[in-house]
């Protein structure tokens, strides 16, 4: 089935905002999402993920999100995933919008024209530079044979949160590299760049771990996980 408004995307989010959050780990954020059964995980081997769309006027923030997610999704190890701008010829040829949802037909198409089992789409909303940084996202995955949602988010950090501010020293201690002195996690509260990629990271460890595939260990899954981790 496919989701034909936000209004049904909501309904959906908010029945199963409790179990998708019990999901992860106790150290997890409370993040809004929704996850499906790993089995419908385990049927995707190639995500076309369409750049973000940016419901203000920050394009170039729009990209740099784009891609700090596709690494961080890409880092989960559960599919091949390839970026594609809507800049690029392709994307004037379909309509990508999907605010009221896509028809079974629009699926297809996006099947055939680019050659993959799911669609990533979604925006970049509630983005603030300043006086403090906020950034929403809202995403979906959507398998292009069936049109199910097979996983999506729909949160927005905000600096000023104090859990969110641990957690963003966390982030630092765990995953980001040295040479961000002498401000460290702090550069995380002014640049709308780097605070991406901890929002990034955040969103994509609402999926799991892979590898899912049933059955197939990682050395034999589609193209070999090497491949899997080149983000175009």
């Amino acid at each position: 089935m496919v989701l034909r408004d936000n209004t049904c995307w909501l309904l959906v989010l908010g029945a199963v905002l409790a179990c998708g959050a019990g999901c992860n780990s106790n150290d997890s954020p409370a993040i809004g999402y929704v996850l499906g059964e790993p089995r419908f995980l385990a049927k995707i081997h190639r995500v076309v993920f369409i750049e973000l769309e940016s419901e203000q006027s920050y394009p170039s923030v729009a990209k740099d999100m784009t891609l700090a997610l596709a690494q961080a999704i890409q880092a989960r190890r559960l599919f091949h995933i390839d970026v594609i701008y809507r800049d690029d010829p392709i994307c004037e040829m379909l309509s990508l919008d999907g605010r009221s949802g896509f028809s079974m037909d629009q699926l297809r198409a996006m099947r055939k024209s680019l050659g993959c089992d799911a669609v990533l789409i979604g925006s970049m909303r509630d983005f603030r530079p300043h006086p403090y940084t906020q950034m929403g996202l809202y995403v979906r995955l959507l398998d292009v044979k069936n049109g199910r949602l097979v996983w999506g988010v729909d949160h927005v950090w905000n600096t000023t949160d104090v859990g969110t501010e641990k957690r963003i020293r966390k982030f630092f201690d765990k995953q980001m590299r040295s040479g961000y002195e002498p401000m460290d996690w702090q550069l995380a509260m002014i640049s709308p760049k780097v605070f991406g990629k901890f929002v990034a990271y955040e969103a994509a460890g609402t999926l799991p771990e892979g590898p899912v595939y049933q059955g197939y260990p990682a050395a034999q899954s589609p193209r070999g996980w090497a491949d899997f981790r080149k983000i175009p």
